[in-house]
């Protein structure tokens, strides 16, 4: 899986910088395995109902030269756990610790002292104590919380035993339909040929990515609020927004929009929609971000000199509920024009002063 990779990189460097110094006790290796409790543990915690996975780390504290003592039982560390951002994100956001250990009985005590780096504020720091064997490599522990209930910890090399599939960090509760169609890949899709009249292939589902979070996803705001965000990020600005007008039936629905170059389209509903569909009838390349990005995005790259007129075709197969309010956001690109490319200020200020692409109620979750 390509984030693993990325987790690597990102434990290297957090242990880096927070133990930059620290000397381990080589010496002490051909005497006993106390320094054991220095490697690398991996592990997770059920803490407020959620399972989250987790790397931990301990050191020792060095004297004032610098030395450190086989029994020194005073302690940092750090603990980096895992969360989702979406069906496609995985994050990791680090806490530091600082406790005692006994090197008799193996017994520690470590406080959660503050966060290293940013992190979501809904996340919760939990110390951690218990026991470990040297000779074993075996620790025993608890979060140290009224909000936790469990904690399994293995050594370097040790696996975790499963656990069971409706529980497993990762899965979510609220699966894709069919996550063979390019609305609900998690990668994007090129759907020219796709909506080709001739390829009879079905219109685009309406499906939000939170719909399909797994276990424990962490958001900081609604689906067109990320979705704006990484839009501006990517250094696009919002046009327009175009309303779809429902028929008399209100099953069918329409919205009229014109591509010039390269532009994005970013589609959302509030109300009652689940199971609303939509397709864009235009000539042009077609790429479907699925569920890549918060809200169905497309990016359409006209071929033809002067751009093309876009139909956004909407419908559902019900009408026992109000016909919802959807909006098709048009993005246009502020980079990619070699020397004509504003600098960072002028990005911010047209994106600033731009339309806010987004409906006036949010409730697309």
């Amino acid at each position: 899986m390509w984030l693993r990779p990325a987790i690597a990189l990102y434990l290297a460097i957090a242990s880096i910088l927070l133990f930059p110094t620290t000397a381990l006790p080589v010496a002490s290796a051909q005497e006993n395995h106390s320094f054991r409790i220095f490697e690398m543990f991996t592990g997770r915690f059920h803490c407020g109902g959620e399972w989250r996975n987790f790397q931990m780390r301990f050191n020792p504290v060095a004297g004032p030269l610098g030395v450190v003592e086989d029994d020194e039982p005073e302690l940092t560390g750090f603990i980096t756990f895992y969360f989702y951002r979406s069906v496609t994100s995985l994050d990791g956001a680090t806490y530091k610790l600082k406790g005692t250990r006994d090197v008799k009985t193996g017994r520690f005590h470590m406080e959660a002292k503050e966060w290293y780096g940013p992190h979501p504020a809904s996340l919760e720091m939990y110390g951690i104590e218990g026991t470990f064997d040297a000779e074993t490599r075996k620790m025993t522990a608890r979060m140290l919380s009224d909000k936790c209930d469990a904690a399994d910890v293995v050594g370097p090399g040790g696996k975790l035993a499963p656990l069971p599939a409706a529980v497993t960090p990762g899965t979510g509760a609220d699966a894709s339909p069919d996550p063979k169609r390019p609305e609900l890949s998690v990668m994007p899709s090129n759907v020219t040929n796709y909506l080709d009249v001739a390829a009879y292939s079905p219109d685009f589902l309406y499906w939000v990515t939170a719909w399909s979070d797994p276990v424990g996803t962490v958001h900081e705001d609604e689906p067109i609020e990320e979705a704006n965000a990484r839009m501006k990020k990517e250094k696009w600005v919002c046009g327009d927004s175009a309303r779809v007008n429902w028929d008399a039936s209100g099953t069918k629905g329409m919205a009229a929009d014109r591509v010039t170059i390269t532009e994005r389209f970013v589609v959302e509903c509030v109300g009652e929609c689940k199971g609303v569909t939509y397709r864009p009838l235009v000539g042009a390349n077609v790429t479907h971000f699925g569920l890549s990005a918060p809200l169905p995005t497309m990016q359409i790259k006209s071929v033809w000199f002067g751009g093309t007129n876009i139909q956004w075709k909407f419908t559902r197969a019900s009408n026992t509920q109000p016909a919802p309010v959807i909006y098709v956001h048009h993005w246009l690109p502020l980079t990619g024009f070699g020397p004509a490319d504003p600098v960072p200020a002028e990005i911010a200020r047209r994106q600033a002063t731009a339309p806010p692409c987004r409906a006036p109620k949010l409730n697309n979750r």
